[in-house]
């Protein structure tokens, strides 16, 4: 399994259609996957420190688990088939439950718990974006060329 970071949320333009990226830093790869705009706003709610006088469903959750005395260990994106990625939650009793991505990320976000990925999702959907060196910021030319491909990329594109 291969450790990956919540790297933001972008909108796709003209459809409006919001993308999760995550990120491998190590080999500087992106995995984007499409998600509904409740969950993207969810994310960037938690993202953002900003907590909503009643609890939001992912929120309810984290509080339930909490209640029962179980917490979320990580989250782990198992497998991708026709741009629908499968994750699931690894609770601390052991326990594994079968999870849209958007919501686990959604929670471990939340939970600031570990994303993990297996290696066969990365190779069939990671987009990598080369770096000469760790400590250096990106180019401008290859960011350029990275928000083109985030302007122009389609669910489609991940069809098998």
């Amino acid at each position: 399994m291969l450790e990956l970071e919540f790297a933001g949320i972008r909108i796709q333009l003209p459809s409006n259609q919001p993308l999760l990226l995550l990120k491998r830093h190590e080999q500087n790869l992106y995995l984007p996957l499409w998600i509904g705009a409740p969950e993207a706003s969810a994310i960037a709610m938690s993202e953002q420190g900003l907590t909503p006088p009643r609890p939001m469903t992912h929120d309810l959750l984290i509080n339930l688990l909490e209640a029962l005395e179980v917490s979320l260990q990580r989250v782990e994106i198992v497998s991708v088939q026709n741009a629908i990625f499968t994750a699931e939650l690894v609770l601390s009793n052991g326990k594994r439950v079968d999870s849209r991505s958007s919501d686990a990320i959604a929670l471990a976000v939340r939970a600031q718990c570990p994303i993990l990925c297996t290696e066969e999702v990365m190779e069939s959907a990671g987009v990598a974006i080369e770096i000469e060196s760790e400590d250096e910021e990106l180019p401008e030319a290859q960011m350029r060329e990275f928000r083109e491909f985030l302007d122009n990329i389609d669910p489609e594109d991940f069809s098998a």
